[in-house]
């Protein structure tokens, strides 16, 4: 049993450390990138444009919205889409319009054989028509700060990519568990990204030039796809496209009280994105939840264990040597968040995230579709949409 809990628990900690040392690397490169975005001339940005799929109603729509529209960037061209023009988010471009006249509303209509995410992102690539050089796609629900798309096309104007993707943090606003877990499992990712085998494009921070949005047929693959940004990760390196992360081009994301069943379908759609599109990095994420669930549920079995004298004595302090270290890697990563959280909730937040984690990849092995934003899609190999049905909440 020793055996049993030593590898993955040495695993474990290897590559929170790995991580935890992109994390500081990080820092390093938004430094690199912020000075030679600042050296780039006025005249050399490129045209943008910049297209966001809305739907729905969040609380911060607005907010986000009016980041995304006033951003400090010499050439865009802001296309917002939506599904209908009923919808409650038509209602709310109507009003910023007043404020930001550039934006340009289109409605793109009911997706058929792709995500309805993708139809919208297309609708508003046709609107733009060859007026852009460059297209940015984002999300609607997370706020930006004013250089924002400096950030995020900066590699693209100065020659040194074609494809390029920021990310988002959580800034947790309470210390509940799942308001927690949920900012600890978005640093993950953002960690990851930070990795060259697990960077790959976001869909809620992604930009690419439009010479490679066609030579990749970027439209055709998203027109019969569910998602954006994982498909797209299944197809560039047959283009041989490579994608630059851009630390500073990092939106921002407030959780407060953070919903029970709206982390657990989050994380749903992560891991079930990763399976139809990218199954060899679905795969490692397999793997990951078992080098993340097995050392703990085998240190908590070796305490008990060495308590009642059911195993050897050495049991115990390999144990808490375990739990030490974990313990100091996740102080380390709690600097990561940029606000302040007190340390024993963010310990239990990791162990409910990495038993969430586990629960949502075991329960995603058999399933055949996914459900976003109340359409349920039957999907197959590479992300293809077979059906889908409206209406499921």
């Amino acid at each position: 049993m020793i055996l049993l809990w030593l590898l993955p628990a040495v695993a474990q900690v290897v590559f929170l450390l790995l991580l935890a040392r992109a994390g500081r690397g990080l820092a390093v490169q938004e430094a690199v990138d912020r000075a030679a975005d600042s050296a780039v001339p006025e005249d050399r940005w490129p045209g943008v444009g910049l297209v966001i799929p809305v739907a729905g109603a969040h609380p911060r729509m607005a907010d986000a919205l009016k980041s995304l529209l006033g951003q400090d960037y010499p050439c865009l061209l802001p296309v917002l889409v939506t599904a209908t023009e009923e919808e409650p988010a038509a209602a709310l471009i109507h009003d910023l319009q007043k404020s930001f006249p550039a934006a340009r509303h289109v409605v793109s209509g009911q997706a058929q054989g792709c995500g309805q995410k993708n139809y919208n992102s297309l609708s508003g690539v046709a609107a733009l028509g060859g007026k852009a050089d460059v297209l940015v796609f984002c999300d609607s629900t997370h706020l930006a700060r004013p250089d924002f798309l400096r950030s995020l096309v900066g590699p693209i104007a100065r020659g040194e990519a074609e494809f390029c993707t920021g990310y988002h943090f959580v800034r947790p606003r309470d210390a509940r568990p799942v308001t927690l877990a949920y900012a600890l499992c978005v640093l993950l990712l953002r960690l990851l990204q930070a990795l060259a085998p697990f960077t790959q494009p976001w869909g809620g921070a992604m930009a690419m030039s439009r010479a490679a949005f066609t030579r990749c047929s970027v439209a055709e693959l998203w027109a019969r796809n569910v998602v954006d940004d994982c498909s797209l990760a299944g197809v560039l390196p047959a283009c041989g496209a490579r994608v630059r992360l851009c630390p500073c081009a990092l939106l921002a994301t407030d959780a407060i009280a953070y919903p029970l069943p709206v982390w657990r379908a989050w994380m749903n759609r992560q891991v079930l994105f990763l399976k139809f599109c990218v199954p060899e990095q679905w795969l490692s994420l397999g793997l990951m939840a078992l080098c993340m669930l097995l050392p703990l549920c085998c240190a908590v079995a070796a305490l008990f264990a060495a308590l009642l004298h059911l195993m050897p004595g050495a049991a115990m302090p390999a144990a808490l040597l375990h739990l030490a270290a974990l313990t100091g890697i996740l102080y380390v990563w709690r600097g990561f968040l940029l606000t302040p959280v007190p340390f024993l909730p963010w310990l239990w937040a990791f162990v409910y995230a990495v038993c969430m984690f586990a629960y949502v990849y075991a329960a995603g092995l058999t399933a055949k579709g996914i459900v976003w934003h109340g359409i349920d899609y039957t999907v197959g190999r590479g992300g293809t949409v077979l059906a889908m049905r409206h209406g499921r909440q």
